[in-house]
């Protein structure tokens, strides 16, 4: 009988994706400042930080997960909410940010991380997803077109109170 030996399981990628956790603040709202920066946006860290605490104290409210680099350190997030819609029979997902940081773009983070929120809108029996994307941001669009992501010819409008 042939002698067979088991080699563990090893992760080929620098990273792994999990759901945020309250530890991960600090690192998270650093990775969205720098993407409320790069989208010029009004909203600051400590906006970000209510939205993140918000999301985790209330699950079915959506998901933040998060991409680690074996160091521990943070490189990337993607954060959804869930809304009930009527012309889409049910819970829907908006992903309302996908950050990866410069130095770990290109490396595959933000197809993982749109894959975990699309595995997690699946064992929520999701049937449709959705994502605002800026003008210009071809990076997103690429990774959304790779994972079968079709646009949507709407009009967004909005109005500031």
């Amino acid at each position: 009988m042939p002698v067979t030996s088991r080699v563990p399981f090893v992760s080929v990628r620098p990273f792994q994706i999990r759901p945020a956790a309250p530890e991960d603040m600090d690192q998270l709202c650093e990775l969205a400042t720098d993407l409320l920066t790069n989208i010029r946006a009004e909203g600051t860290a400590e906006d970000a930080r209510r939205v993140f605490q918000h999301i985790m104290n209330f699950a079915d409210r959506g998901l933040v997960v998060v991409a680690e680099t074996n160091k521990r350190t943070l490189c990337g997030y993607a954060y959804a909410s869930y809304e009930w819609r009527a012309e889409f029979g049910g819970e829907t997902m908006d992903i309302i940010a996908l950050f990866v940081s410069p130095q770990w773009r290109g490396k595959g983070v933000g197809s993982a991380l749109i894959a975990a929120l699309i595995e997690n809108a699946k064992q929520r029996d999701i049937r449709r997803i959705s994502a605002e994307v800026h003008p210009g941001n071809a990076a997103i669009e690429r990774i959304l077109e790779a994972t079968g992501f079709d646009p949507e010819r709407r009009t967004l409008w909005g109005y500031r109170i």
